[in-house]
């Protein structure tokens, strides 16, 4: 039975490690997402130049452009600034939370502690706050 799945969207994934990059979209296609992957900063820039995602998935620390400074120029940009951005990082440091919450990021997940499938709900849970 070929059934057609609507789209719930387009999800940005930056993140440079190809293999959690790879885990993170085969995950979200599987719950429906269209995905865009990004393997550093720059691409992301590149790809919201033009694209508006319904919610970008955010790693923190990347080469050359990093995660702080892309939800820094998101959240400066009147067309993009209201995607909401779920950032993932290894880095747990107090300061370095405070530093993600007062760019606006809408979630922060260490990535050593999540599953996939909480991924989901936290998406579930941003996407919800916004739209529903």
């Amino acid at each position: 039975m070929n059934m057609e799945h609507k789209s719930r969207g387009v999800v940005l994934v930056v993140e440079d490690d190809s293999f959690l990059r790879k885990l993170l979209c085969d995950k979200l296609r599987h719950e429906g997402f269209e995905l865009h992957e990004a393997a550093n900063g720059q691409e992301a820039l590149d790809f919201l130049k033009n694209n508006l995602p319904i919610l970008m998935l955010l790693d923190l620390m990347m080469p050359d452009v990093n995660g702080l400074q892309v939800l820094e120029a998101v959240r400066r940009d009147e067309r993009i600034k209201d995607i909401p951005v779920i950032v993932l990082s290894n880095v747990g440091e107090k300061q370095t939370i405070e530093r993600i919450q007062q760019l606006g990021a809408d979630d922060y997940l260490i990535k050593a502690h999540f599953v996939l499938d909480e991924i989901i709900e936290r998406i579930t849970k941003v996407l919800g706050k916004r739209y529903i």
